[in-house]
Formats: structure tokens, sequence, C-alpha cells
């Protein structure tokens, strides 16, 4: 096998709400060979003697994370949500604590409980409303004042609309607020409902790699000076190698977004919008109609009787389409779940949703060859092989 082959990008239309493409900078630093060393650091016993100068690259990029969500704390040591999840856990929980989260039938992440229960953490889960597709905040604060718990970890993976800081204080007023946002954490800067870290949320991080264009690496910010020692004081035992190399990408992603934050995540929200209306028009059964499709880059697909989560998403594969099938909680069964953040990353705006769509109609309700919609899925490909938002010039070739 010819590994690097497999590697190197080939073209394909990327609807995963889980990925995103990074800038040739951003790229460039993971090859670097930063890639196998360790930062400066010393001990009352010990002196790990790094001459590169790493340790300016970790603040620089921690200096960008608080300015990129205007907090006062933040660390950017983890691998991934998942150890981002352990850490924040871990942490800020006291042993014994009961955690509330959210059901993976609502969207939850798949692991949330599973890791809750492994360390001994009895949990609760957060009411919700499947028409709103929102947290039910009232009869959590009822359900609160009957049982409280020690923290609240909102870890939404499937999600179409923000949470509302300020009403999930109001309700639970007692409890340590955590939110997961690793499939928010690059929309942020247009959900001001939702970045709230003076009275709404005590922490907020997830995952650099899904609407943050970032590497596969997580982020914590934080305004509370307590959480924050809480935190650093768990990373050592954590994490050995925060990866270097990650670390300066991600400050590359940050560095490069920064002055777009807030046009880039309008602009995928508006084409998750555009995406979703077009989808419909052509006959896609499409959530989240009464309150406009979608408030994130997700975009939810019911599968018609005759359909399944294999049949969809293996056509949808075949036609060099990448996508989702999931459990949805508009329907409580399997559907399609979309993203438009990487086609946004791509510079693709609200005009260019037809064609996707088009793509999708004719790959699952025409039943049409894949390997012949694959052709056209090439040429829209390659109309667009650069990357937005990425420094002064609007594109950046790749």
């Amino acid at each position: 096998m010819d590994v690097l082959e497999v590697l190197r990008r080939k073209p394909s239309l990327n609807l995963f709400p889980i990925e995103n493409r990074l800038s040739p900078r951003a790229l460039e630093a993971l090859s670097t060979d930063a890639n196998n060393r360790y930062p400066y650091s010393e001990t009352p016993v010990a002196l790990y003697g790094d001459v590169t100068g790493l340790n300016d690259v970790y603040d620089y990029c921690v200096d960008l994370t608080k300015q990129y969500y205007g907090a006062r704390h933040a660390y950017v040591q983890f691998l991934s949500g998942l150890h981002t999840m352990h850490t924040v856990l871990t942490a800020v929980t006291p042993p014994g604590g009961r955690v509330m989260v959210l059901a993976p039938e609502d969207g939850g992440h798949y692991a949330t409980v599973t890791i809750c229960e492994g360390y001994g953490y009895p949990t609760a889960l957060l009411p919700f409303d499947r028409k709103t597709m929102q947290i039910d905040y009232e009869a959590l604060a009822e359900q609160l004042a009957e049982h409280p718990v020690d923290v609240i970890y909102l870890d939404a993976s499937s999600t179409l609309r923000f949470p509302d800081a300020r009403r999930l204080r109001e309700a639970a007023p007692d409890a340590l607020l955590c939110l997961d946002a690793s499939h928010l954490l690059g929309l942020l800067p247009a959900a001001p409902q939702t970045l709230v870290l003076d009275g709404g949320f005590d922490t907020i991080s997830g995952s650099t790699h899904k609407t943050l264009p970032g590497p596969q690496k997580g982020l914590l910010v934080t305004n509370d000076d307590t959480l924050a020692e809480k935190v650093a004081a768990r990373i050592p035992y954590a994490a050995s190698s925060s990866h270097s190399a990650s670390v300066g990408s991600l400050a590359i992603t940050l560095e490069e977004l920064l002055p777009f934050r807030v046009a880039y995540a309008e602009q995928v929200i508006a084409n998750a919008r555009t995406l979703a209306e077009e989808l419909a028009r052509r006959g896609f059964d499409i959530a989240g109609k009464d309150f406009g499709w979608t408030d994130t880059h997700q975009v939810w697909a019911h599968f018609p009787e005759n359909s399944g989560p294999h049949t969809w998403g293996r056509r949808l594969t075949s036609a060099n389409i990448r996508s989702t099938t999931v459990s949805l909680p508009s329907c409580a069964a399997p559907g399609l779940r979309l993203g438009t953040q990487e086609l946004t990353r791509w510079g693709m705006k609200q005009g260019d949703m037809s064609a996707v769509a088009d793509l999708l109609g004719r790959v699952l309700l025409d039943a049409e060859d894949p390997q012949r919609v694959a052709r056209d899925v090439a040429e829209l490909v390659a109309a667009f092989p650069g990357v937005a938002y990425a420094g002064n010039d609007s594109v950046s070739l790749g």
C-alpha cells in the first residue's frame, strides 16, 4: 500500500458536520519537527531543556484563544474533544458528584454517560423539548429544585439550536455549567446568547476541528479563577504531551481566522439555512421548518420509509460525498446529519447551496448512478481549491 497516496486529499464534497479544512500554513505546522518535541519545563527535581522556544508558541496560542472567546483563562493542551471531556469532568466534579447531561436521543454525545459512570458520577438527564429542539428550561428548574446536581455538562453533538446561557443559569443557579461546544466552537462569535462566561457558562470547551477549522485538538476557556486552577492542576495528569505541532497549527488557525471570526460563523449558519431550504424544495423531509430550519451548521434530513442509514450513506459515499447518518432528536430515529462549515471554509456562499442540493437530490431522490454524480462532484469541488477566512486574502489557494 502507498500510504501517502491514501492520505493525500481526494476530490470529495464534504458535508460531515465534524470535519473542516486546515489552511496551508496550519497544515504545514503539522509536518514540522515540533511534532516530536516537548516544550521547556522545570520542576524542583527535573528539567526538560527544549531550545526551540516552543513555550512561546503555547503562550501565543493561549493568548489567541482568550482573544477569540473573550475569556480570562484558556487551555490548549488537550488532544481531542473526548480528552477534554475527561479532563473537565474530573477536574470540576467532586467525588461522587451528580452530573446532568443531554440524552443521546436528544443529541447528547454517545460517550458522556459512560464516562461519568466510570468515574463514579451518577447522572441525570436534561429535560428536552423535541418540538423546539431546545432544553426545557422551566422543567429543568423544577427538576433541580427537587433533585439538585453538582455539574451540568451540556454535550450536544446533534444540535440545530444554540443553548441560552443566561436562561440555563437562571434555571440552575447552584450548579456548575460546562458547555461542551465541540460542534459550536467556530460559531460562538455569532452566538452572544451562548458565549457567556460571566453569568452563564463556567467553562466552555471542545474539539477544535469541526466548526472551528483547526487541527484535531481540544481547548477550554473560563473566567472563573478557581476552576482555572483546578483544570491547570489536572492537565499534567491527563496529557504528558500536548502535541506541540498541533498547538502551533491551532495558533495559526486562530491567528488567521480572528479578524473574520464573526463573518465566518454567520456565513456557516446562512449556508446551512439555505441548504436546508434548497433540500426541502427538492422533496427532502428536513427538520426545523418551524424555526427556520437551523441556527447552527447542521442540517437534518429524515429518511423515507423505504430507506435507512446504510442505504443513503453508502450511495453518498459512492458519489464521493462525505456525510454522516446518526440518530436525530427530531425523529428519535436515524437520519442524515449534514454540516456546512467546510463548504464555507472553501469559500462557498448561499448561492452555491443549490448546486450542493442538486447533487444530493440526484443521488438520493432520483436514484441516479452515483459514479456519474461523482464526476460532477469532482467538478464542483475543483472550483473551490482554497481556504477562505485565512488571512489578508479572502481565499488562499492551497
